[in-house]
């Protein structure tokens, strides 16, 4: 026990296997509790695809029908529904709308009679599987067909058909957009969300790719993978920043109880991708500034391309690099041309190259992006919509409301049964956020006071990728905020670092249980488990918060 407290508590001045082996803990540690329940391993993978047909559901035998599951493919379109019991005089029950991208739509029919069922859709859409239900048990014995042929694609895969839509067998929120298109670029198919650049549907496309199975888990799996690697780089960078081994754990720790990262980073988006990459090349800058080492700079640059890659919103972490490479070129009287090309080379071409390349290897067939004129194009049209942007949306919140999750976004919900529901929501570890504000004026205070590196850094960093939504016109989320969090956070380290220095050591501790409390408290509404609507209830703090 002496030897752990001596290792942790040693001043470090470079990593070791003693880290290697800390931050491969961490990872494997926190993947236990990152990737259960992510999602279904396997879903309906083949569909069928048409434009404007109907499709006619033989059941063979006639039927107490009280529900059908459709799974939806890639394109999605309104239908209307039909019941027949001669196949000949068929009644419409109503018009329904998809669910989206990937995602089961359950239609209850309050136990009808019949044989025959037909959908009717608009425009042109793909369908993964129809499952039929009478008393509750699925209809095994179907036969499908659009007139023209039997559509053996719709009832091939009946062991992946729900009793319920669940977030387990489900895109939801922008799953829809991002889910989608990295199953279009596997499948060489027109691509649907444009408005980013490709890396991260790229990214996330991998598990689809090598399994070739397009299922809740897979197109989860690279935003957990991320979520989880951010936990083991915030340990390298709390022990890099603080010097000692023992706060890079306390900032991995509160990293990884921080409710809104758990949730946003076990969907399947890209954001997970962008801050990962984001704290990356920081994290090398303030390696390079204080050894001096080119290599560090250039992994810096290589990271800030590729988080410019993944969100526009990468670039605001370029305030933040230029800032402190030029603070530190004035500092070490280092105003050298060799050193402008290095800062022009790393920061402006490297980017450039990277993203510019992202476009070329991975052509969008719709805008064709393999070659630079059409590059161009999209990225016009991408600045276009989100400047022109004039949406609103009920969770929607401002920039200087973050800070305090005052709104988090319900990305998912869904009733179960008897008062009982399923839900996801974005909120933030309120004591860990809360401390974060203390830490951060506590930092701003000894800046001023002390002039302090330490805090000058952190400032540096929070502020460059927060303060740009102040001139954002358009409307923003909680989300938006997730980037300046890993330095937001790093302000309550630093607070507490300095009141262990004053014997308060037991502050932390008390702090590390009030958080490790309001995660398991909040676990279930941040992780989609089946819960009772009342206990949902009885822990929202705000009025603006939904579960």
């Amino acid at each position: 026990m002496n030897n752990f407290k001596e290792i942790i508590n040693k001043k470090v001045t470079k990593l070791n296997k003693i880290d290697l082996i800390i931050f491969i803990f961490l990872i494997l540690f926190f993947s236990i509790f990152s990737f259960q329940k992510l999602g279904n391993i396997k879903s309906p993978n083949t569909f069928y695809r048409f434009k404007n047909k109907d499709i006619i559901i033989d059941l063979k035998n006639q039927y107490h029908i009280n529900k059908i599951n459709i799974f939806n493919g890639e394109k999605t379109s309104n239908y209307n529904l039909y019941l027949s019991e001669n196949n000949i005089d068929y009644e419409l029950i109503s018009n329904y709308k998809t669910t989206g991208a990937f995602s089961w739509d359950s239609i209850e029919l309050n136990y009808k009679d019949a044989r025959y069922i037909k959908l009717e859709y608009y425009d042109k859409t793909s369908i993964g599987e129809i499952g039929v239900y009478s008393n509750n048990k699925l209809i095994s014995d179907t036969y499908i067909t659009n007139k023209e042929k039997m559509i053996q694609e719709l009832n091939d895969e009946q062991q992946f058909v729900p009793i319920r839509r669940s977030y387990m067998n489900s895109t939801y929120f922008d799953e829809v957009y991002f889910a989608r298109t990295a199953y279009e670029y596997v499948n060489n198919l027109e691509i649907y969300e444009w408005t980013h650049p490709p890396l991260g549907k790229i990214i996330q496309a991998i598990p689809i790719y090598i399994t070739n199975n397009m299922s809740p888990f897979n197109y989860r799996f690279m935003g957990c993978l991320s979520g989880i690697l951010l936990i083991g780089v915030m340990y390298i960078f709390g022990v890099k920043l603080f010097k000692k081994r023992k706060y890079g754990i306390y900032t991995a720790l509160i990293m990884s109880l921080d409710t809104f990262r758990f949730a946003h980073t076990r969907m399947g988006t890209v954001d997970s991708h962008l801050v990962l990459f984001i704290t990356l090349s920081i994290l090398f800058m303030y390696i390079f500034i204080n050894n001096s080492k080119i290599r560090y700079l250039l992994l810096s640059g290589i990271f800030f391309g590729l988080s410019i890659s993944i969100k526009w919103t990468g670039m605001y972490s370029g305030i933040a690099l230029a800032l402190i490479y030029f603070r530190y070129l004035i500092k070490n009287k280092k105003i050298k041309l060799k050193y402008i090309i290095y800062g022009t080379t790393f920061f402006v071409i490297t980017p450039l190259l990277i993203y510019t390349s992202v476009f070329l290897v991975f052509n969008n067939n719709y805008y064709k992006t393999n070659n630079i004129n059409n590059i161009i194009k999209i990225n016009k049209k991408m600045y276009n919509y989100h400047s022109k942007l004039k949406d609103t949306h009920f969770f929607s919140s401002k920039w200087y409301t973050w800070p305090i999750s005052y709104k988090p976004v319900w990305y998912h919900q869904v009733n179960t049964k008897n008062n009982y529901q399923e839900t996801i929501s974005g909120v933030g570890n309120i004591i860990i956020w809360y401390a974060s504000i203390i830490g951060f004026i506590y930092i701003i205070t000894k800046l001023i006071i002390k002039r302090d590196e330490e805090s000058l850094f952190l400032v540096i960093c929070s502020l460059s990728m927060w303060i740009p939504y102040i001139f954002i016109g358009r409307i923003m989320y909680l989300y938006h905020f997730f980037p300046v969090l890993p330095f937001f956070f790093m302000t309550s380290i630093a607070l507490f670092k300095d009141l262990e220095e004053y014997n308060l050591k037991k502050v932390f501790t008390i702090y590390l249980l009030l958080s490790i409390i309001f995660f398991i408290l909040y676990y279930p509404v941040v992780s989609g488990q089946e819960i009772e609507k009342k206990y949902t209830k009885s822990l929202e703090i705000y009025n603006s918060w939904y579960f």
